[in-house]
């Protein structure tokens, strides 16, 4: 195997399923042990064994990714007397392969929220605070980082009928279907965290802010990311580069992990977090 294509490989594995997990990993332990839940009850909805248990299956989850991903290279490097042979399976095989390492990640994301919907659920707060400041999109995000989002987007739409002889066949109709039914997504989860409620009760309107210029931020550069990602994989099958198609596809979720789990790990720090607002409330002796 190409020495270029086996380092991007062992890349995705390393920061898909090693180095991002156990970063999250981390900051699970990190709270377990600096927020006992008999002083922060606020953080804890469910019992303290079963966030343990949780994170334990997280670990193992990625544990048998690297394992998996190490045998999938081993069997392509070493059994296999010609790789060559096999770039119709191998060049789709980083993103079918990043998609299930992003599993565990969206896995814990589903039970995030649900612990989140919990939070809320105990929380019982009758003076609630509004924000004086109305929420609009050009204060967490460039208007020019907007643009350049949709002109990206129009390019990719006039690149793929270019291709196809400015013909709209059913390849280039899944393709742009695709793209728009995501960026438009997009724009709900934009919306849903300018105007809908804090998902946690507990968070002050500073964290909020900060957190939804991430989120918004996070969404234009990944609509731009993937649009251009789509550009270059329609590339590379229009002129047969399949060795450019595997380092591609491996990139692909390497650089969206890099600025979405990895971005916010470094923006948010741990040890930076105000865990005062989940303490137990002093009660007055009467």
């Amino acid at each position: 195997m190409s020495i270029i294509i086996l380092i991007v490989l062992l890349s995705q594995i390393w920061f898909l399923s090693y180095f991002y997990p156990t970063q999250v990993v981390r900051r699970i332990d990190y709270v377990l042990s600096h927020c006992p839940e008999k002083e922060y009850p606020k953080l804890y909805p469910i019992s303290v064994e079963r966030i343990k248990t949780i994170k334990i299956c997280y670990q193992y989850a990625n544990y048998l990714f690297i394992i998996l991903g190490l045998m999938m290279i081993s069997y392509f490097t070493l059994i296999v007397p010609d790789y060559n042979d096999h770039l119709n399976i191998l060049d789709d095989l980083p993103l079918l392969f990043g998609l299930a390492q992003m599993l565990p990640l969206f896995l814990l994301e589903i039970l995030s929220c649900k612990h989140l919907k919990l939070m809320r659920e105990q929380h019982h707060q009758n003076n609630r605070k509004a924000e004086l400041q109305p929420r609009r999109l050009f204060n967490y995000v460039s208007p020019v980082s907007v643009a350049v989002a949709v002109f990206t987007y129009i390019v990719f739409i006039g690149f793929e009928l270019y291709l196809s002889g400015l013909t709209l066949t059913t390849d280039v109709a899944i393709k742009i279907a695709t793209v728009t039914g995501v960026n438009i997504l997009f724009i709900i989860l934009v919306m849903a965290n300018l105007y809908g409620k804090k998902r946690d009760p507990y968070q002050t309107n500073a964290q909020r802010h900060k957190q939804t210029q991430f989120v918004i931020h996070s969404m234009v550069f990944v609509s731009i990311f993937m649009t251009l990602y789509i550009i270059a994989h329609s590339w590379v099958n229009a002129y047969q580069f399949n060795l450019a198609e595997i380092i591609i596809n491996s990139l692909y979720f390497q650089v969206i992990a890099l600025f979405s789990i990895g971005t916010l790990l470094g923006r948010f720090k741990i040890e930076d977090i105000n865990f005062d607002v989940y303490r137990a409330e002093k009660t007055s002796a009467s």
